[in-house]
């Protein structure tokens, strides 16, 4: 049986639980999350926004779980000593890595920020960050210097796609909506409801109306039911892989309960936002700004619920309207134009 058991899935269904208020979102991810990811030494998470300018970072929210007393202290105070360039560098969003391979290359570096630590020699980072340059940071202290296998990295990176996802949710719901008359009346914006007896779509609306996104909609319900059944204790990463971050790059589905306590599932729209004026499509446009993060083909269509032969054609028909040849030339255009956060 999987050593991280349960505790996966439980994460997960955190990360998207609307009724846990701005206050109390944050600390139950860590709760659940410090089993499988703090290795027993806890485990630190905040809300941030990363700038376009080099070395522009806010932190908005911080909470530490089963941490060491002085461990946030520490980490505060390596960010005020330690160099603005080294620490952009080691924050850029990422596929998840430990902060020694991280700073392979400027092991100086490394050893400037850990002689803040103490009972520490490593940490692990991972963050989910949208285009917008919003996102979520999480940090575990390492006992000892650690490099990451194939399959935690994998395994890490889907956690962190769906904190990344629940994250853009809440600040897209906690956001007071325009003045034009709102596109659906379902509860939290939502474009369709599914009754979890027999995922039947009891009511939608918007792009959720289309009978093939009727039709994708009740089969990410199905697996993400399998998801939160048996699969949970059994087989938490078969669960883990089955639950797509998004349905169709555009909804997450989320747990609603009506005035009778009867469980219904959401489908809300919870696309990554991305301004881009130069002909690209939606979806070709947040394939790139994912791929500009270094985030693989796999990765991305676990991020938005895509098979990566979508993913794959998006990259294709981006390259060519952009005038590129190369993944590496599609992402240099990319940053050169958007001054990304993520650079």
């Amino acid at each position: 049986m999987d050593p991280a058991g349960a505790a996966i899935i439980d994460f997960t269904e955190t990360a998207y639980n609307l009724g846990l208020d701005g206050q109390q979102w944050l600390p139950k991810l860590l709760r659940d999350g410090v089993e499988f990811i703090g290795h027993g030494l806890g485990l630190a998470g905040l809300t941030c926004r990363r700038g376009v300018d080099r070395g522009e970072f806010v932190i908005e929210q911080v909470h530490v779980e089963s941490c060491p007393d002085d461990f946030m202290q520490s980490v505060m105070k390596a960010q005020l000593e330690v160099p603005r360039e080294f620490l952009w560098e080691m924050s850029r969003p990422t596929h998840p890595k430990t902060l020694s391979e991280a700073a392979a290359e400027n092991l100086a570096g490394f050893h400037d920020v850990m002689r803040h630590f103490t009972h520490v020699e490593d940490g692990l980072g991972m963050s989910a960050f949208d285009p917008d340059g919003h996102g979520v940071y999480l940090i575990a202290p390492l006992r000892e210097r650690t490099s990451l296998t194939t399959r935690e990295r994998e395994r890490l990176q889907m956690v962190a796609s769906h904190f990344g996802a629940g994250y853009r949710l809440r600040r897209s719901l906690g956001r007071p909506s325009s003045s034009r008359p709102p596109k659906t009346t379902l509860p939290h914006r939502a474009e369709a409801v599914l009754d979890p007896k027999d995922f039947r779509v009891t009511d939608a609306a918007g792009d959720a109306k289309a009978c093939d996104s009727i039709e994708g909609l009740r089969e990410a319900a199905k697996h993400i039911d399998r998801a939160r059944g048996h699969m949970r204790e059994n087989d938490p990463q078969a669960a883990l892989e089955l639950w797509k971050a998004l349905v169709r790059g555009r909804w997450s589905m989320v747990d609603w309960f009506d005035s009778d306590s009867r469980r219904f599932v959401l489908a809300v729209p919870n696309e990554p936002k991305v301004k881009d004026p130069r002909g690209l499509t939606k979806q070709e446009a947040q394939v790139v700004s994912f791929l500009t993060m270094g985030h693989t083909s796999k990765l991305i269509g676990y991020q938005l619920g895509l098979s990566q032969a979508r993913v794959s054609a998006l990259v294709s028909s981006a390259m060519h309207k952009l005038g590129v040849r190369t993944r590496a030339q599609l992402v240099k255009k990319w940053r050169d134009f958007a001054g990304m956060a993520t650079g």
